[in-house]
């Protein structure tokens, strides 16, 4: 295994990098210290099983090499959705909800669609368009259900 080797895969090391330093060193709004762990392996984890079963089960895209999983995919299917995700939890606000819901559907476009421009990500049965739906009930719907759900000793919540 050589490190770059392939097309596009700085990208995914700075959007590793990036957002891991970013959870680090973000202040703790609605979420303890403990929140933000919990917040970050629960979102890893749905990553882990959607992506997989989207790349290996429908084939709708592929990441660098369609044989393996190298070590640039594992990071960044482990800790940028769970990053964007923890960070999303963090600063949520239920009265700036559509700000949220539409910066960070956008964001993560744009994240997604950086992957393809730059070859690390090679569509199959999928178009990058097709992500903005989906972002978007996970950010309008799934993630404020869970920071409702959440054990109220891991947020600091206030409306």
């Amino acid at each position: 295994m050589e490190f770059m080797e392939y097309k596009g895969e700085w990208y995914v090391w700075t959007l590793v990098i990036v957002s891991i330093l970013f959870v680090l060193i973000m202040p703790k709004k609605n979420l303890t210290g403990v929140g933000i762990f919990i917040t970050f392996v629960f979102s890893a984890g749905l990553t882990w099983t959607f992506d997989t079963i989207s790349m290996s089960i429908f084939d709708l895209f592929d990441l660098a090499k369609k044989i393996s999983i190298e070590l640039s995919d594992a990071l960044l299917i482990g800790f940028v959705p769970a990053s964007i995700a923890t960070i999303y939890v963090n600063f949520y606000k239920p009265q700036k909800k559509w700000s949220y819901v539409f910066v960070f559907t956008f964001l993560c476009f744009v994240l997604e669609l950086g992957l393809v421009q730059f070859g690390y990500m090679k569509n199959n049965a999928w178009k990058t368009w097709y992500g903005i739906p989906v972002y978007f009930i996970i950010f309008k719907f799934f993630y404020p259900l869970y920071l409702k759900l959440i054990s109220k000793e891991l947020v600091k919540l206030t409306n």
